[in-house]
């Protein structure tokens, strides 16, 4: 498996995690395709409230205009590989 892969596979689940705590979901209930806006509870607060939890989890900022610009959690998930991979 690539580097590239690895980040992605290690970004996905800790997206899902990271969602279905600060919205109160199941991670059972959230699949990839899902669309940021159809979720219960996704807002501008709690969109930030993801941002900050997965820099914290990166160790250095994502890329605000991929952040903002995700429409989906694998979206929102591919921004956040590109930081955990230049985290390394």
């Amino acid at each position: 498996m690539s580097s590239d892969r690895a980040t992605a596979a290690t970004a996905e689940p800790l997206v899902l995690e990271v969602v279905a705590q600060v919205l109160d979901l199941d991670e059972e209930e959230l699949a990839p395709e899902l669309a940021l806006p159809d979720l219960p509870g996704w807002d501008s607060v709690n969109a930030m409230r993801v941002l900050v939890l997965l820099e914290r989890a990166a160790g250095e900022a994502l890329d605000f205009d991929g952040f903002s610009g995700a429409r989906t959690l694998a979206e929102l998930a591919a921004v956040a590989a590109d930081a955990f991979g230049s985290a390394r």
